[in-house]
């Protein structure tokens, strides 16, 4: 939440309420603003709307059942339940909790305060919605940010599983990659959110079209690190399988003749992450690019490596359909962050394309 717009929403909704209106409790003109702001303009709309609707709600329960039945607990206890009811007939979510409180308040205080409230909550939900309205929230560097953070992490995990199996492992050890790799799907969750966030935020904004590109980036940078994680956990899975010796599998006594041509694969799989990282990080950067693009074609020249080792393996064996298995982990990962072939180039600037172009011909003369 952007605490200097909802400092100033609160501010301006207690002058008007106290100066314009005269309220006689204006302190729930600020607190209408500090119910109605959220993290976007859009989100922030609909819920001064739905806490508008809740304290009407909960008004005109409270009105009627006391002029009906009366004060006492079974009508307080009636009036709670039906404004709950009411409240999720019109759609306000469960969290809304404004119309039994506006019915309760209204029970014990009376109908002039209900009106106090209704118009207070109304002042505080115009102000917040019309302020975060003109200065909205900014959602698309941390969306980067968080994107940039995850290809790090993935970046770093695939060099450790790269330095890990260059001598022989323990099941203990591959646990502990897998559990880490396993933990970059909470990670991936908070990603998820924060594009989300960032894509909301456009909506009912005046500047939406000079974010979009922006946010097209974010998108296939979510796209392309959703399924490295679901790719590397696969890894990270295959390595755990072998050594606990599963499914016919040799077990960790056999970790030392694993192929090292899988280890340097990984290490050229993270190189390529690293770049990918920078490059959400400095999107226009054609040196990243580059260094991108060696990374990837490092990466194509081991799997060709990879591939002529595997043929050699007994196709009949445990080991065949492991390594095939986890050969084609690392073709996917590898494939999804290639910046000219794979499915996300457009998280790739073309200012980054043509910096690196640029570079490219002024080597060459």
């Amino acid at each position: 939440m952007p605490t200097v717009t909802v400092t100033v929403g609160c501010l301006v909704a207690w002058w008007i309420a106290t100066v314009l209106i005269g309220s006689p409790q204006p302190v729930l003109a600020p607190t209408g603003v500090l119910l109605s702001v959220t993290a976007t303009a859009y989100s922030t709309l609909v819920q001064a709307v739905q806490q508008t609707i809740a304290v009407l709600v909960g008004l005109a329960a409270a009105i009627g059942f006391v002029q009906v039945f009366g004060t006492s607990a079974a009508t307080m206890a009636i009036l709670v339940a039906v404004a709950l009811v009411v409240s999720r007939t019109v759609g306000i979510p469960w969290q809304n909790t404004q119309a039994p409180i506006t019915a309760l308040l209204v029970f014990a205080l009376g109908r002039e305060y209900g009106m106090a409230r209704l118009f207070d909550i109304v002042i505080g939900a115009v102000v917040g919605a019309t302020l975060i309205l003109v200065i909205p929230p900014r959602h698309v560097g941390r969306a980067i940010k968080d994107m940039a953070d995850l290809a790090d992490n993935l970046a770093d995990l695939c060099s450790e599983l790269a330095e890990g199996v260059r001598q022989p492992w323990t099941a203990h050890q591959a646990q502990k990659w897998l559990a880490r790799a396993r933990r970059l799907s909470i990670r991936l969750r908070s990603a998820h959110e924060s594009a989300e966030r960032a894509n909301e935020s456009l909506r009912f904004t005046l500047r939406r079209a000079r974010t979009r590109q922006r946010l097209r980036r974010i998108m296939q940078a979510v796209a392309c690190l959703e399924h490295a994680c679901l790719q590397l956990r696969g890894v990270a899975r295959a390595l755990a399988d072998l050594a606990a010796g599963v499914r016919g599998l040799p077990g960790q006594h056999e970790t030392s003749s694993f192929p090292q041509v899988f280890a340097d694969l990984l290490d050229a799989v993270g190189k390529a992450y690293a770049c990918f990282e920078q490059l959400l990080v400095v999107p226009g950067n054609g040196e990243d690019l580059l260094r991108l693009r060696a990374a990837v074609a490092e990466g194509e020249h081991l799997e060709r490596a990879a591939r002529r080792q595997l043929a050699e393996i007994d196709p009949h064996s445990p080991l065949w359909t492991l390594y095939g298995a986890l050969l084609e982990d690392c073709v996917q990962l590898r494939y999804e962050v290639d910046p000219d072939g794979g499915p996300h180039r457009d998280a790739i600037l073309p200012r980054a394309r043509e910096q690196a172009a640029w570079f490219t011909s002024r080597r060459r003369h």
